[in-house]
């Protein structure tokens, strides 16, 4: 069986951000994005977007998304 590394959601964050940065440029102003935990292993929000380039950075960035979620499983902390 192969594993997926484990990940916070702080790490997935600014690993998604810079992925996007570098791949389409500067993060847009006003948009934001968080992980969380949900009952699929996790998921991302990222805010609406005020213009049509924010809209395609924001398609863009629930594309990188997707392939992050194959990759990566979210290290949650054990109660």
């Amino acid at each position: 069986m192969n594993a997926r590394p484990f990940k916070t959601a702080y790490e997935l964050q600014d690993m998604i951000v810079e992925q996007a940065r570098s791949l389409h440029g500067p993060w847009p102003s006003g948009m934001t994005m968080f992980v969380f935990d949900d009952a699929y292993g996790w998921s991302a929000s990222i805010s609406r977007p005020v213009s049509e380039d924010d809209n395609f950075y924001r398609a863009r960035t629930l594309d990188l998304i997707t392939k992050f979620k194959a990759k990566y499983d979210l290290d949650t902390p054990c109660l």
